[in-house]
Order: structure tokens, then sequence, then C-alpha cells
């Protein structure tokens, strides 16, 4: 996956040798190479909190990468969000490239903590609704500055409260599978079901 040219440019909150750095990420696939050094830190398997989908879980890892990887993943034109930018689809084609490429280190690292059962772990990681996505917890201060780092008109005209025009960086990524029912049969959220297009609209979910 690849864009021809960058689609967004950096505004003077971004220095120009990070602006310069991630601009020079040729392609996605350049950018998923770096997630190849994620440790996985965390497993869960998550119980659903509300009553719409009670009983069910789901599983949850928590990924450590270094600071240049996930700046690449998350603020880079030719990133996770650069997918999503360009059409839903290519943002769903990406989400589920890395969580492919993800799934053998995330795999082992739950059976060897958790009495879970493979196949559960496997079908939630395979489920519609998986996806990847930075650890909010950790730059929740700086998801709430209000000097924007993106210069991108799509999503100034659409987002609301311009989320998706910082770019925080961390050093901590989510994996979300799907919900299951106690039957192991994938049940959707429908509180999540415009998931993609909101990022592909706003640059945020």
């Amino acid at each position: 996956m690849s864009n021809k040219a960058p689609l967004w440019r950096f505004r003077s909150s971004v220095d120009n040798a990070r602006a310069r750095r991630l601009l020079a990420h040729p392609n996605f696939d350049a950018i998923a190479s770096l997630l190849e050094q994620a440790i996985v830190e965390r497993f869960s398997w998550e119980a659903f909190s509300g009553q719409s989908l009670r009983g069910c879980h789901r599983a949850s890892f928590l990924l450590r990468v270094p600071e240049a990887a996930y700046d690449a993943f998350f603020n880079s034109p030719s990133g996770y969000r650069g997918q999503f930018a360009a059409s839903a689809i290519a943002g769903e084609e990406a989400n589920r490239q890395l969580l492919s490429q993800l799934g053998a280190s995330m795999l082992a690292y739950a059976e060897s903590h958790s009495q879970v059962a493979k196949s559960l772990i496997l079908r939630s990681l395979n489920a519609a609704q998986a996806k990847i996505w930075i650890f909010e917890a950790e730059v929740e201060a700086q998801l709430g500055i209000t000097e924007f780092a993106i210069a991108y008109e799509p999503w100034e005209r659409a987002s609301e409260n311009g989320v998706g025009l910082l770019a925080p960086v961390g050093t901590h990524l989510e994996v979300k599978g799907g919900w299951l029912a106690p039957s192991g049969d994938e049940r959707h959220n429908s509180s999540k079901s415009g998931r993609s297009e909101e990022i592909h609209r706003t640059g945020f979910s």
C-alpha cells in the first residue's frame, strides 16, 4: 500500500526534522515493518461492560513499540491514519494487515499468560471489529492540546474538536479483538460500526 503523494503537511508545531522523518516513509508496508519490533506487554480476556453485549468477551493486548515506530504508525501520511484518509477500505486493509502480522506474537503471549482457549483468542482477533489503535490513556494530555499538528483540509472541515489533527507520540498500542458471545459466536458492537468512516472523515475515532 502506498500513497502517491503525502495527503497532509505538518504545521509549525511539528519541528522540521520530525516532519521530514514522517514524510520520508515511502509506503505503509515500510511502516508496518517497523512494528515487527513490537513487544506484547499485557493480555486480558476483556468483558463487555454494558448491557447490549452482556456476557461477551474479547481479546485485549497492550503492545510496546519504539517511539519512532509509533510516530510513523499514527502520524505519517503513509501510516495507519493515512490509509484511512485515502479510503475507509484502505484503512481496513491496513488494520487487517497489522493484526495478521502481529498475530503470532500475541497468541504466543496469551497462551503463556492465560488459560483462555487459543481458538477463542484467534476468533476474536479475526473478527470483523478487531482493531489496532494507540493506547489513548498514555497520551491523554497530548490529546487535549489545541495547537494542531496536521494540516489536512478534509479533517479540518469534518472534525468537531480537531483531535484528528493532533500528532501524539507514545510507546504503546492497543489491539482489541471482536466481541464473542459465550457460545464463541461473533457479536458486533453497533456503537462502533462507523469506526472506519469516522477515521476517514475526521482522523480519529
